[in-house]
């Protein structure tokens, strides 16, 4: 039997030290220490420990004091080191250095094979000596210094590993990285792009990948369209952030009741074939709101048909809109019945609504999805994994977002999908962006699909029925009436689901209809939004795009994101995303030296043919030549003889006019003296002679004062200069 005695925990507001003895009941005595600073912990009982748990205890407090108290180092010899630098040269000559942020271990693994080398980031307190380095010259101690010492646990030849890296990632913080891989955009992504050799796998900015910038970019996706190239089934989306949106959303979703309120109508009879289904002598709705849905269908038909230019439609009044919103949610959704009229028999009314939805058809381009209920679904504009996401079949719960003014958008959700075994489900497929400029895209072949919890319902709004997203489905369990055939962890990969369309005897819909129709989708989104995209060469970037099916297989494009999960979650992720990561390194790492390298799974879909700039046929100019560059010791002796060259012109100059006005001015000596009346009789012109006189004296002293202060002037002064003194030679002349 062995005794433990364990000290309190130290605590501030120290009274002394304090020695206590204390005689357990074998008869050993313990001493109790509590060193200065203990005045409140609570006495400790001594318990009696086996040999066991003292072993155990000794164990642990071995191994937690394993990096303090060993001091056993990797010995890194000369010629290992040696060996480091010069992988480290033949890296940096070949572009092969590469820096990771973040746990993407599949894409170092795929690296390192290919005999790249990671610069790793480390602290600033961590980095040698930059002027060694740069001259070659490092030492090995500053390498080989302060390495982590070896843990218990490690063994030799992993201890080993972790040193060598360390050095490497050392002898490699001044060489610049051929590829940075990060795992979000940040500030420190623009230090990356300032060289533009440098490959990322992220573009400055995808629009596109937000539910907003979606249903922007997507508003003139027709003018991108081509036939079996590009096409997008896009549900209609407005963005509450903009006015004019919600105008239009207010527009569409009344018009979209008075098409299902027929629907429900010709679907009930259709069913039952009895009209009481329909109309009763006690019903509360007045069939005058079935006649104005009938109205309104009849003018989308002739605005659709451009046959509202010649006429113009009646005005509806806000409420009446109101009223028949009203009567619309009391027949489809309080399931009460149109009251009797003998005007007119409801199957007359039924049959003209038949011959009208046939119609409407032609140009509502989701009548087959959208069902009756009018139902809309409300996304946060930047957020994603299904958080904020809601149900809503009412106007007044989206004019309740539009006054908040949150970003939202509403997109009119699809009430009729594909459902497997009662349950809904969507897909994500992966793609790859390596060029924006030419667009260039890459699609993976393989794809997965999500399920739903719970079976399917629109009677009921919550997220588990209608949301498939994994982060939201894995929140819920499996309800028991879900049929056997489901997977538990609501996944399924495309081979399985190829399987079950061969089951229904529609395996051609898969190549067909399907696949086909993501890939012409994708296309056509990323045509559109190339505008908004950065042009940056050497980046790249993969997404996720989610698409629903609707019962004709069709596949409706729902969101692109930009950063898809990437975690092992299910038994399905843990298979394809390494895959799919490998088979990236294999596109923009290998097919970048070798265009006939293998690319996995990935398909070059669409690789972007840009025209060819017209030739010119004017004049055949050319510059030949080249640049003379000068030292800068030359430069300087230039710029000092230039400047003594402008100084001795300037004295030449001054000295030259100073002659020439003192030339001009010997002219006052020869104008004719007045004399005295007395000794001259003759017409004398005095008064000309004086005036000639104090002009030219003037002019003199004004020249004199003036050479004084000039300096080396432009053409232009000289100029003007030359015009005066011309101006005052042509008076001397006429004097």
């Amino acid at each position: 039997m062995q005794l433990l005695s364990k000290s309190p925990v130290l605590s501030e507001g120290s009274a002394g030290d304090e020695k206590e003895d204390k005689k357990c009941e074998d008869g050993t005595v313990i001493k109790k220490k509590f060193p200065q600073g203990i005045s409140s912990a609570p006495p400790i009982q001594c318990r009696a420990v086996t040999s066991d748990i003292q072993l155990t205890i000794n164990n642990c407090m071995n191994r937690s004091n394993s990096a303090v108290g060993s001091k056993y180092k990797g010995v890194i010899t000369s010629e290992r080191l040696g060996q480091m630098k010069k992988l480290v040269e033949n890296a940096a000559a070949n572009g092969k250095v590469f820096t990771i942020r973040g746990n993407w271990n599949v894409i170092r693994q795929q690296l390192i094979k290919r005999d790249w080398l990671e610069k790793v980031e480390m602290p600033e307190k961590e980095k040698t000596n930059l002027c060694a380095r740069i001259r070659g010259i490092t030492a090995s101690d500053e390498l080989i210094g302060n390495l982590p010492l070896k843990q218990d646990w490690e063994s030799p030849s992993a201890y080993a590993e972790k040193c060598e890296k360390l050095i490497i990632a050392r002898l490699l913080q001044r060489v610049d990285a051929n590829l940075f891989w990060s795992m979000k955009r940040d500030q420190f992504d623009q230090k990356q792009r300032s060289n533009p050799n440098r490959m990322l796998n992220r573009f400055s900015r995808s629009l596109f990948a937000s539910k907003e910038g979606l249903a922007l970019l997507l508003q003139n996706y027709y003018w991108f369209t081509e036939p079996d190239v590009a096409t997008v089934n896009f549900p209609r989306c407005f963005v509450l952030g903009f006015p004019e949106h919600f105008n239009h959303f207010v527009d569409n979703f009344r018009m979209t009741a008075a098409i299902s309120l027929l629907k429900y109508v010709v679907q009930t009879y259709d069913t039952t074939k009895f009209k009481y289904c329909v109309e009763l002598t006690d019903g509360k709705v007045p069939i005058s709101s079935l006649k104005f849905g009938i109205d309104r269908c009849l003018e989308y038909i002739a605005s659709q048909k451009h046959l509202d230019i010649d006429r113009d439609f009646t005005r509806v009044t806000q409420q009446e809109w109101v009223n028949f919103i009203d009567d619309y949610y009391l027949i489809v959704h309080n399931g009460e019945k149109f009251k009797t009229s003998t005007d007119t028999p409801i199957l007359t009314i039924v049959s003209q609504a038949k011959a009208i939805l046939k119609d409407v058809a032609k140009y509502w381009t989701e009548y087959d999805t959208d069902g009756f209920r009018n139902i809309w679904i409300l996304k946060p504009g930047n957020k994603c994994r299904g958080r904020g996401i809601i149900l809503v079949k009412y106007l007044k719960e989206v004019e309740k977002i539009m006054n908040l003014k949150l970003k939202y958008v509403v997109q009119k959700y699809i009430e009729r999908p594909l459902i497997i075994y009662n349950t809904k489900f969507d897909i994500r497929q992966w793609f790859l962006v390596t060029s924006a400029q030419p667009l260039t895209i890459w699609m993976y072949k393989e794809c997965y699909l999500r399920f739903s919890s719970q079976n399917y319902n629109l009677e009921n709004f919550h997220e588990s029925l209608h949301l498939t997203n994994y982060a939201v489905q894995c929140k819920y369990t499996n309800m028991e009436q879900r049929d056997k055939s489901l997977p538990k962890d609501n996944m399924w990969d495309s081979p399985t689901f190829r399987d079950y369309l061969r089951k229904l005897g529609k395996g051609d819909k898969w190549e067909q209809v399907i696949y086909s129709g993501m890939k012409e989708s994708i296309v056509c989104a990323m045509l559109a939004s190339q505008d908004t995209m950065d042009r940056r060469q050497n980046t790249f970037e993969m997404y996720g795009a989610d698409f629903i099916l609707g019962e004709d297989f069709r596949p409706w494009l729902l969101e692109i994101n930009c950063s898809p999960d990437m975690s092992s979650s299910t038994s399905i992720t843990k298979r394809m995303c390494p895959q799919f990561l490998s088979d990236i390194v294999k596109v923009v790492i290998d097919r970048r030296k070798d265009p006939k390298a293998d690319v996995g799974n990935f398909e070059l879909v669409y690789k972007q043919v840009l025209p060819r700039a017209p030739p010119y046929l004017g004049t055949n100019l050319a510059i030949r030549g080249k640049r003379m560059l000068r030292n800068r010791a030359f430069r300087i002796k230039l710029s000092s003889r230039t400047e003594k060259e402008k100084e001795n012109n300037f004295q030449k100059k001054q000295s030259l006019m100073r002659a020439e006005l003192l030339r001009k001015t010997t002219v006052l000596q020869k104008l004719p003296k007045i004399v005295q009346q007395d000794v001259y009789k003759g017409p004398v012109i005095e008064d000309l002679i004086e005036e000639l006189q104090k002009c030219c004296q003037s002019l003199s002293e004004e020249k004199f004062t003036d050479q004084s202060k000039i300096r080396p002037t432009s053409a232009k002064g000289t100029r003007k200069r030359k015009e005066k003194q011309e101006v005052v030679a042509r008076k001397i002349k006429v004097m």
